[in-house]
């Protein structure tokens, strides 16, 4: 996925903000907030309105009284307690809005880049690509962002897309709120095949209470019970003790040659490796 901006440094700052301009529905409001996070061309802060990605909007620092125009470069679609998260790009401003100094940071090493899958909105393909725009805790249900589409050669709308670890009491159910968390880590999928044990070392797309998501260039079928190490660290002293998980759901092609596979953690008294 091309056209992916370089990221920023971002530091925790509670700021009181004033936000005005045009909602999803061309209403004008007036909000008053906070950020959570600033860059020294950016924020992530929250919106009781719903906006649209690119709009522009006004933003006032009500601390220092210094104010610009920004854009949504992301927002997240669904409402948490009656706010959205959101991302925001300052285009113009009256000075230093935030009264802080990032010259200094621009030496020092450069901060990790959040990592998620996200499926075009038009053409359904889904990537696992860079999101220098957000942190870790921003990218999940909802969230949503341009970026260029190779496929449909042109500039579409891309959404985080989750997968759901299914058990028989959630099914059919919204998942929406299940606990799930975009997190990358090293995993141990160990199988057996006509009497031999096959390990295949993974790293995990999500993970959640009762299962996780991963990534993987082999063949997983449902229902296939397997024992799984997470999180795992070659070469560690320590002898980890596998836990019992079942295939619940195999996603096929999610770029390149790797496919996902979701699996649901077993009871502990099932048999291990």
């Amino acid at each position: 996925m091309n056209g992916v901006s370089q990221p920023g440094r971002r530091v925790r700052m509670g700021l009181p903000i004033r936000l005005r301009g045009m909602s999803h529905d061309n209403r004008f409001f007036d909000e008053t907030s906070q950020t959570i996070c600033v860059g020294e061309g950016t924020a992530i802060t929250r919106l009781q309105s719903l906006v649209d990605l690119d709009s522009e909007i006004h933003l006032t620092n009500l601390k220092s009284k210094l104010g610009g125009n920004c854009r949504v470069v992301w927002i997240n679609t669904l409402a948490r307690d009656g706010w959205h998260d959101v991302g925001l790009e300052l285009i113009e401003t009256e000075g230093n809005i935030w009264g802080k100094e990032f010259a200094k940071a621009k030496t020092e090493a450069p901060p990790a880049i959040t990592q998620a899958y996200l499926q075009c909105q038009r053409c359904r393909q889904s990537q696992l690509t860079p999101v220098p725009e957000a942190e870790d805790e921003f990218v999940s249900d909802g969230f949503t962002i341009t970026r260029p589409c190779e496929r449909c050669k042109a500039t579409t709308v891309w959404a985080f897309t989750p997968v759901a670890v299914e058990t028989p009491e959630t099914r059919g159910r919204d998942q929406r709120r299940s606990g799930r968390a975009p997190i990358r880590m090293k995993i141990k999928v160990i199988r057996t095949s006509y009497g031999s044990q096959l390990e295949d070392v993974c790293e995990t797309v999500n993970v959640s209470r009762g299962g996780a998501c991963f990534l993987t260039a082999r063949n997983y079928a449902v229902g296939e019970e397997l024992q799984i190490v997470m999180p795992y660290q070659e070469g560690d002293v320590a002898i980890p003790i596998p836990v019992p998980a079942r295939v619940v759901r195999n996603l096929g092609d999610m770029g390149g040659y790797y496919h996902a596979v979701a699996v649901r953690l077993e009871p502990q008294s099932k048999a291990t490796v």
